[in-house]
């Protein structure tokens, strides 16, 4: 039997998330994800199956509903435009009239 836990499974999210340092956020990812399997193998020498399934199911959980909020938060700010983005409300064209005037 071969244990593969997945933390992140997304890695698209990683590098939308840290787009300044990806190399170093993959390679956390693949820190975290050796010492899950690291910590399961050690669970199963001291404790019974039906607490580790309890111990990983309550983690599961937490990083689902830490998952879901983020994945709104980003989708909130996508929606959100940005200051830059805003279309100005006065029409502020003195400049270039200034200029045709000087002609």
């Amino acid at each position: 039997m071969v244990l593969d836990i997945r933390l992140c499974h997304d890695a698209g999210l990683l590098g939308t998330l840290f787009e300044a340092n990806k190399e170093a956020a993959f390679a956390a990812r693949e820190l975290f994800q050796s010492l899950a399997g690291f910590s399961l193998l050690i669970m199963a020498v001291y404790l019974c199956t039906d607490v580790i399934i309890i111990i990983v199911m309550s983690v599961l959980l937490v990083v689902m509903s830490a998952y879901i909020t983020l994945e709104v938060l980003l989708r909130a700010e996508k929606k959100e435009p940005a200051i830059a983005e805003k279309i100005p409300l006065t029409n502020d064209n003195s400049d270039e009239e200034d200029s045709d005037n000087n002609i």
